[in-house]
């Protein structure tokens, strides 16, 4: 009786062991089934609210692609996102429709947005085709567009924070169950080594499709890595080509008013001398107009050759960036009335077309800053070749950088300058000096920005 009392005392005590395992492995099922479904639904939200903010930048990069540059292929892009956005907006919609009414607002204010974002391409379109690219271009500046998007970057991005928190709350709470499970788990694997093997087992399987999961975040990540890597490097080619294409447009026009407009002035004027020759002493009244004239086509003269020299310096293409470069600032300065000091090498640079034009540039961009917003009384431009390096510096006594260091070098001024270095394999650099003032170094490689000698 007491040998089938203890029997029965042990079958009692498995069997409460096993019900006690089955009700701890019961509900922790449960908790990550249901954490699970919380994961795949914020996953689900997460792709949604992806896509929806890639088809708006594909849509915006295809539209300013093809104002920019005028071709039809740019357009395709818009048009495929033109498309895609009511069905993504509906998957948006339908993968929030279980989430509480504040995020459902914000879901719809997005898909308002989006919409307001596409008529605002739109209209940027129709003006194009319309008035010209000038027009289209001018609308493209104003900050409703960018106010647009950011808009709703900021909503998407406080979606995703609400997601991510609640995420991190099931996983809390997820981890909570399990650890008391595992307590109970472990007590009831106590009386028994089959069911302590077992458990074992067990987390050896889990731990291992945790470490396959971050084997596979792993390279998601450096895949993600790459993406960004080529997406970075082919906005860079297309801002140089865009660069490129604008200093040809310059050039062109350069030499169209040079060729046809001089030409015109410098008949008009001898047509206007040939009047006064026949007038002779006549008529003192016309010839004071013929002489506002001959005054008024001089002063068109010399209005044509700036406009020239700033598209294009005829002193670069003919004698070179440093007879450019002395032009520049002598004018530029002493229109201004600030005090220049220029150090330049004794030798000639040997420099590629591209490289002339982009120090040129640089420099031109430099002395604009100051005047503009530096307040500066001198400036001080050097350039040197040190360790197989080209080194521009631009210094002056203004009043500096902003305090705001990052927002300053986010200016379209510095931002043109820095990709100009960058894209002649150098460095750029923008400093508020400790004293007084702001210099600009550009460290360019010789080997990238010289032509080869002679044979």
């Amino acid at each position: 009786m007491r040998s089938t009392a203890r029997q029965l005392v042990l079958v009692g005590l498995l069997l409460s062991t096993v019900i006690g395992l089955f009700i701890a492995a019961e509900s922790g099922q449960r908790q990550l089934a249901e954490a699970s479904r919380r994961v795949e639904r914020a996953a689900r939200r997460a792709n949604a609210l992806g896509e929806v903010l890639q088809v708006l930048i594909q849509a915006e990069s295809g539209q300013r692609g093809y104002i920019l540059l005028g071709e039809p292929a740019y357009l395709v892009p818009y048009q495929e996102a033109l498309t895609k956005i009511a069905a993504d907006l509906r998957e948006l919609d339908a993968a929030f429709s279980t989430a509480d009414p504040k995020v459902r607002a914000t879901v719809e204010e997005i898909g308002h947005l989006s919409f307001s974002k596409f008529a605002e391409m739109g209209e940027a379109l129709d003006l194009y085709r319309d008035q010209g690219r000038s027009s289209a271009v001018a609308l493209m500046r104003t900050d409703f567009g960018r106010k647009t998007m950011s808009q709703i970057t900021e909503r998407v991005r406080q979606i995703q924070r609400a997601e991510a928190d609640d995420m991190l709350a099931a996983s809390r709470a997820w981890r909570t169950d399990r650890s008391l499970s595992l307590a109970i788990m472990s007590a009831a694997l106590a009386a028994s080594l089959f069911l302590v093997l077992l458990l074992r087992r067990l987390v050896l399987r889990y731990m291992s499709s945790k470490e396959r999961e971050a084997e596979r975040l792993a390279e998601r990540q450096t895949e993600l890595e790459h993406v960004v890597k080529r997406r970075t490097e082919d906005l860079s080619e297309l801002s140089t080509h865009l660069q490129s294409l604008a200093e040809q447009e310059k050039s062109a026009l350069s030499r169209e008013l040079h060729d046809e407009l001089g030409g015109l002035l410098v008949a008009a004027r001898m047509d206007v001398s040939w009047i006064e020759e026949r007038v002779g002493g006549g008529d003192p009244e016309l010839l004071a107009h013929l002489k506002r004239v001959q005054e008024a086509l001089l002063e068109g003269v010399d209005l044509k050759r700036r406009v020239v020299e700033s598209l294009r310096p005829t002193l670069l293409d003919n004698l070179g960036l440093i007879p450019a470069l002395r032009w520049q600032i002598a004018d530029t300065c002493g229109r201004a009335g600030v005090k220049c000091i220029e150090n330049y090498p004794r030798e000639d640079l040997n420099l590629i077309p591209e490289a002339s034009i982009a120090i040129f540039r640089i420099v031109q961009e430099s002395l604009t800053n100051i005047l503009k917003h530096a307040q500066a009384r001198n400036v001080e431009v050097t350039i040197q070749t040190r360790e197989n390096s080209l080194i521009l510096t631009v210094r002056d006594d203004g009043v500096g950088l902003p305090d705001d260091r990052r927002e300053a070098l986010r200016s379209h001024g510095l931002a043109a300058m820095r990709h100009r270095a960058i894209a002649l394999g150098g460095q750029f650099r923008a400093n508020r000096l400790a004293e007084r003032g702001t210099q600009i170094v550009v460290r360019l490689p010789l080997d990238r920005i010289t032509s080869p000698a002679p044979a």
